[in-house]
């Protein structure tokens, strides 16, 4: 996944990181016409995503199960023969945002 050479940013905050043995993340607060952002990267596998506060408050809703099935949709589990349908995730979901 590239950057987009016009992503809008104006101004951009420090960076912290999350990470465990598994992944890491960086995130940082970044200012755009539209309002405050929050950036989120992951650079082993070059995915990004700025999230504005409406969707942060959706992320910040859901039950802790809806992740896990987040990730059997990304990796391809399919929960003992339900198979999850990828077209109906965003591409910037499933960390392919050239799709």
């Amino acid at each position: 996944m590239t950057r987009p050479k016009d992503d809008g940013i104006v101004r951009r905050g420090e960076w912290i990181g999350i990470g465990n043995e598994f992944s890491g993340v960086q995130l940082r607060k970044v200012w755009t016409p539209q309002g405050e952002r929050l950036e989120i990267v992951v650079p082993k596998r070059g995915y990004r995503i700025l999230l504005d506060a409406m969707q942060l408050e959706i992320v910040a809703a859901q039950q802790p199960g809806k992740f896990s099935e987040l990730f059997a949709v990304h990796l391809g589990s399919n929960d003992g023969g339900v198979e999850h349908d990828n077209d109906n995730v965003p591409g910037d979901e499933l960390g392919d945002g050239d799709r």
